[in-house]
């Protein structure tokens, strides 16, 4: 049966100055009227755009897929449609017959699948009042690299969109995408389960977004993935979104900001997740293209098994079309409530502690961690002394065996540590924090174990303040070279 209730209940649980959900007409028009046969085997792509088209053109409403499996190719999406399944329905991603992919002269800032939008199951542009609810939607014959022509390699491709529902969908099998959203606004994507893809979502340069309630458990790469690149001919800003109560895990990052940044991207708020694994980063925030990204909250996070629970990075790829590039920054950011356990990944790749790391030109500004608690694998067996790479690539790996043991900071302003604690799974001689270059470095309530000759080192650290954490000493210095303890 399929439930129409859904948009009503949803409604009712958001707050007054949520995202907007859309609104249909009560037409509806049944995909079997057009000719779908929903059996798996014929290729019911024509049926579905008929439909589709039919009730756009008519003035809207929706339509229904009874209980089947649809076979298809580039269902081409419309303005003023909800997309509704049976519980027992599935749209499953045909083996060829997809839409070749749409010229873009600025492929070469990003990559292929992140440039073109017509070679997936599901694609719009500049549609306005759309939503899919219900059932399942599975590759099935996606790829997960670039795709060959006739062949598709996302889910859910829209660009330039505005006012848009996913709700309640369930997708076994992905692509290189699940949901791969550029220049949209007014989105909220809600109780989606992700089982396996490369990619789960991407929100990219896109304002007014709310992701909640999904589950999201088989990403090869990031699990849910927040960036602004070049794929449109102009720098357009990421603004305005949250992620709440989610549960994530992936073999690469779990919550990832960047790497693409061209546009700046501000005001975003995840809470309420759990990561059961990260073969890279739990929380990955970078400014690798010239952006601001500025204004981020993360709380009341529960991580293991992560490679990294923390990692934040300023580089200098500058990949855009921009006359003008020049580098990017981190500032604004609280991480509050979160914990992190078990830190082995999920793959054969190095553990490395938090990383909060900038550049001599743009120092990573104004960074609380409140209430935080991170158990590091440990096992480093010397002190290390460290020569900044300039990452390129898997930035990543740069890190693998930084001087710290829980947390590296170098080239950074105004950083806060209120109530955190620092402890391993094994004995490790290194430090259990390294500040090197930093402007303002507040220590309060800091609890770090200590297995090696010292607990903190200090470089070049300027308005020092170290209280209420014995057995260390408090401290108030306006300016040091060197301090260890």
């Amino acid at each position: 049966m399929i439930h129409r209730l859904s948009l009503l209940i949803l409604a009712a649980a958001l707050p007054v100055s949520a995202v907007e959900i859309p609104t249909f007409s009560p037409a509806e028009f049944n995909v079997r009227d057009f000719g779908a046969r929903g059996n798996g085997r014929n290729n019911d792509t024509a049926s579905i755009n008929a439909a589709i088209e039919k009730c756009s053109s008519g003035g809207g409403g929706t339509v229904l897929f009874p209980a089947g499996v649809y076979s298809a190719a580039s269902i081409h999406l419309r303005s003023n449609v909800r997309v509704l399944l049976d519980a027992e329905a599935v749209i499953a991603g045909a083996a060829d017959g997809y839409d070749q992919p749409e010229p873009n002269p600025f492929e070469r800032f990003q990559d292929f699948g992140h440039s073109h939008f017509h070679n997936a199951l599901l694609w719009g542009e500049n549609i306005e009042n759309f939503a899919i609810i219900g059932g399942r939607i599975d590759g099935s014959h996606l790829v997960e690299d670039d795709a060959a022509p006739g062949k598709g390699d996302k889910i859910i491709a829209l660009k330039s969109s505005r006012r848009l529902l996913f709700q309640n969908i369930v997708h076994r099998t992905g692509a290189h995408f699940v949901y791969l959203l550029n220049d949209c606004e007014q989105v909220t994507i809600d109780d989606v389960a992700i089982q396996q893809s490369r990619d789960g979502i991407n929100v990219v340069s896109c304002r007014d977004v709310a992701v909640r309630n999904c589950n999201i458990t088989g990403c090869g790469d990031d699990a849910i993935a927040l960036k602004s690149d070049y794929a449109l001919g102009r720098k357009i800003a990421s603004t305005n979104i949250t992620v709440t109560d989610c549960h994530l895990e992936s073999a690469a990052n779990a919550m990832q900001i960047g790497s693409e940044t061209v546009g700046d991207i501000r005001d975003v708020s995840f809470s309420r997740v759990s990561i059961a694994r990260a073969g890279k980063a739990a929380i990955g925030l970078t400014s690798a293209d010239g952006a601001i990204v500025e204004n981020i909250r993360y709380s009341e996070i529960t991580v293991r098994k992560a490679a990294c629970p923390i990692f934040m990075l300023v580089t200098t790829r500058l990949r855009s079309g921009e006359a003008n590039r020049h580098i990017g920054a981190i500032r604004q950011v609280t991480i509050s409530n979160l914990t992190s356990t078990d830190s082995k990944p999920p793959r054969d790749v190095p553990v490395s502690p938090a990383i909060i790391v900038g550049k001599t030109e743009s120092p990573i500004d104004n960074v609380t961690l409140q209430k935080v608690s991170v158990v590091s694998a440990g096992g480093g067996t010397k002190p290390v002394k460290w020569t900044l790479p300039e990452p390129r690539g898997h930035p990543h790996k740069a890190f693998a065996y930084a001087p710290a043991a829980a947390l590296f900071v170098s080239y950074a302003r105004t950083l806060r540590l209120q109530n955190v604690q620092f402890s391993y799974e094994r004995a490790d001689a290194r430090p259990s924090l390294v500040a090197i270059n930093v402007d303002g470095l507040e220590m309060e309530r800091l609890h770090a174990q200590k297995t090696g000759t010292e607990t903190l080192h200090l470089e070049r650290v300027n308005k020092l303040l170290l209280r209420d954490s014995a057995p260390l000493p408090d401290q108030s210095v306006d300016q040091l070279n060197e301090l260890a303890f």
